[in-house]
């Protein structure tokens, strides 16, 4: 008879298994069969074997503990609550096992969801009947593993990922330490027992512990926690083999049996529409936020023992589908299980090793029910212990010494201690908090400003006269451009404020350079407003550069700005290169100096006033001229095209002509902007070749075109003084771009 219920029990969880999989398949998550992690190889299958079967044997305790704890608060047999945890353990161990999405967790009914259903089945014991509160806890169960999959379909379990390192090393420490406390009861010497069998627990404990690190010294090949476990399971009944009245506590006990008739009659009687279907939801909701922070927890516990990356995603589905199967047929819920994790994957436990857990643990509930009563507590107790100490992380005191790490060290300080008086979740919470707040400091604390440059440090590309570049040289402290780095939000605001405002003092423009700025959030964009406001009352204009699309703004950044006060005319400008914002700031220095004068920047520059012809005298200058070549262009007109062959000097009298770099069909890098009064192809003048950019002219531009070779064709009497002046007047003008090209390696340098 009781063969006939355990064969209909098996086909029964095989049914539902396979609706999950028919579940799991229509949401088009595919079923890890052929994972590419591990190959499926004998001996990978013995370790999960090892590994599954020391897992098994760790959850056990647990399992069965906490079951009984729920049900007999609900008023129901001790028994009934074993079979049910048992259930629970095995469903979920199947569900996670086959989708491997995390390797080597071990999930089974866990503490925080023993706390969250204990307290619910408190608050219901005043009002409803047993029967009822089984229903109300099997159907929060069912929700739960909705909730569970809806989230994980929406990705929420890739922020568990966003743990720092030092939390996660913290409690996983804390686990450690909280699992040899759990344990140390269970191997204390017992007052009530006289003699030295009060000690057999103690022993039994200490040879395991022993036995593990032997054996993985030793026997490398063996699985060393499986054998520090059999070495205390074959200790125990020595020991114990001349004392007539064992304590049957040392041991784990026959396993409770399964009966699928109780299982399938618990909801008989109950009047569904009476529930309080209200509670139930949020009750669900509450327990799917702590059984995925707890479950993601554990997986990345796993993650540290078996050096890959669980997939959130997957995980959460499985472990959803479980919690559903497990809240129909009334079973006790879970979760990962650290230490049982742990256990499993430091036995050798990966891919599989979950799933032989669940077969190991059904065997021995079917078939082998007295297993149990040869299973000594004492030896599990002692592998725990060597897993906790394992476990714990000594490397967080050296953090202490070291300034850069000691604000981690704090932090895992703090994670342990909350972990030991309160529980895993608070402590991550803290940790978090924590790690944000030294975030926070670090970020307020560190400068935005990564450098600042005059005028004359870092001028425009733009080739300007003799002239201009004087007087640029006399007022360069007058432009200042300020390089930005970081994060710009409401944290660092304040700091940007008193720093840009101690620089306004005599400057006329001053440039705010964002490439480096990471973030800028609505309490930088209403600061940069405000200086813009104040600096312009002072005589200083601000103007923006670089802010680039990482930041938010693409294209429209004026009317991002405009939105913040939507009636407010926004006045500032916002450039997209730095080389347009560097020749702006100069012409605004060039207008301030020449405001109460007749002259203006882009009024055309005679023949004779051009660099090139300065100490040519005026002979030479008008050989050069009769030399030349006039040639008009239009605004975008291409003057030389880059791979064009050349052997020619240009000289600009009118227009502007502006040498780009293309690195698409409109992206450009404006490598020089050449103004009327200077002169371009110095280069291949004197080694004739292809030209490496593209001169573009802006506005009506008018080039005088001087060709190598008619400068070859001068006769010797000319061609001797002419070519001297002519040669030197090119050099003096090489020489000096060359020490502005090497000042600008230098800045480079520093970046």
């Amino acid at each position: 008879m009781h063969c006939g219920l355990n064969r209909t029990y098996v086909l029964y969880v095989s049914l539902q298994f396979f609706l999950s999989v028919l579940v799991l398949s229509a949401m088009k998550l595919p079923l890890p069969l052929k994972n590419t992690a591990q190959k499926l190889t004998s001996t990978s299958l013995v370790s999960d074997f090892f590994g599954g079967f020391t897992g098994a044997v760790a959850v056990l305790p647990q399992t069965i503990g906490l079951s009984v704890l729920l049900f007999t608060a609900m008023g129901m047999k001790a028994s009934d609550g074993a079979m049910a945890g048992l259930i629970g353990a095995v469903v979920l161990l199947l569900s996670s096992g086959i989708m491997g999405a995390t390797i080597g967790m071990i999930s089974a009914p866990n503490g925080p969801v023993t706390i969250l259903l204990s307290g619910l089945i408190v608050k219901l014991a005043p009002t409803h009947s047993t029967a009822e509160i089984l229903v109300v806890f099997s159907a929060v169960l069912f929700f739960t593993g909705i909730f569970q999959i809806i989230f994980g379909l929406l990705k929420g379990g890739e922020l568990i990922k966003l743990i720092p390192y030092p939390v996660v090393a913290s409690m996983i420490s804390a686990i450690g330490i909280l699992m040899i406390k759990s344990q140390v009861k269970q191997i204390i010497p017992q007052s009530s027992i006289v003699g030295w069998y009060r000690f057999i627990p103690l022993i039994v404990a200490l040879a395991t512990i022993i036995a593990i690190p032997l054996f993985k010294k030793f026997f490398p090949k063996l699985p060393s926690v499986l054998m520090g476990l059999l070495v205390g399971i074959i200790l125990y009944p020595f020991l114990v083999i001349s004392d007539k009245s064992p304590d049957p506590h040392w041991v784990i006990g026959a396993l409770p049996k399964i009966e699928i008739s109780k299982i399938v009659h618990r909801f008989d009687g109950v009047d569904f529409t009476s529930l309080p279907w209200e509670l139930i939801v949020t009750s669900a909701l509450a327990l799917t936020v702590l059984v995925m922070i707890d479950c993601l927890l554990t997986a990345l516990v796993a993650d540290t023992q078996t050096a890959m990356r669980h997939n959130a995603k997957k995980e959460l589905v499985a472990q959803g589908v479980a919690q559903m199967i497990i809240g129909f047929i009334g079973g006790v819920g879970g979760g990962g299980t650290k230490g049982s994790t742990l256990a499993n994957t430091m036995a050798g436990g990966r891919r599989w090793s979950p799933v032989f857990a669940a077969a190991i643990i059904l065997s021995m509930t079917l078939f082998g029910r007295s297993i149990g009563s040869y299973l000594p507590l004492s030896a599990l107790s002692g592998v725990i212990i060597y897993i906790g100490l394992k476990m714990i992380n000594v490397n967080i005191l050296f953090w202490l010494k070291d300034k850069r790490t000691r604000a981690d060290a704090i932090n895992a300080l703090l994670v342990i201690t909350a972990t030991i008086l309160l529980d895993v979740t608070k402590a991550v919470g803290l940790g978090m908090i924590f790690a944000i707040i030294t975030f926070l400091r670090r970020e307020v604390t560190r400068s935005l400003i990564r450098r600042q440059s005059t005028m004359y440090e870092y001028p425009s590309p733009r080739k300007r006269s003799a002239k201009h570049r004087t007087i640029l040289a006399e007022h360069s402290d007058k432009g200042l451009l300020i390089e930005l780095q970081g994060d710009l939000f409401f944290a660092t605001t304040d700091q940007l404020y008193r720093r840009i405002m101690k620089r306004l003092n005599g400057r006329l423009i001053i440039i705010l350079h964002f490439r480096r700025v990471l973030s800028l959030d609505m309490s930088g964009m209403v600061i940069l407003m405000q200086l813009t406001q104040i600096a312009k009352k002072r005589g200083t204009e601000i103007v923006f550069c670089h802010m680039h699309k990482r930041l938010g703004f693409g294209k429209k950044m004026k009317r991002a700005f405009s939105l913040i006060e939507n009636k407010k005319k926004i006045d500032m400008k916002i450039f997209h290169s730095t080389a347009r914002a560097l020749e702006y700031a100069e012409d605004e220095i060039l207008r301030n100096v020449y405001k109460d004068k007749d002259y203006s920047m882009t009024d055309p520059v005679p023949f004779e006033e051009n660099d090139l012809c300065r100490g040519l005298g005026e002979e030479g200058t008008h050989l050069l001229r009769q030399l030349s070549v006039q040639k008009q262009y239009e605004d975008k007109d291409i003057i030389v095209n880059r791979g064009e062959e050349s052997s020619s000097l240009y000289l600009i009298t009118e227009g502007f002509v502006e040498q780009r770099l293309y690195y698409g069909k409109v992206s450009y890098k404006i490598l020089a902007k050449y103004s009327p009064g200077t002169f371009f192809g110095k280069l291949t003048f004197f080694n004739p070749g292809p030209i490496s950019a593209t001169f573009v002219a802006l506005g009506k531009t008018t080039v005088h075109k001087i060709r190598r070779s008619e400068v070859e064709q001068i006769t010797d009497e000319e061609k001797r003084d002419f070519c001297f002046d002519f040669l030197f007047s090119i050099g003096q003008k090489l020489s000096k771009e060359s020490v502005r090209l090497i000042s600008e390696i230098q800045r480079l340098e520093a970046l």
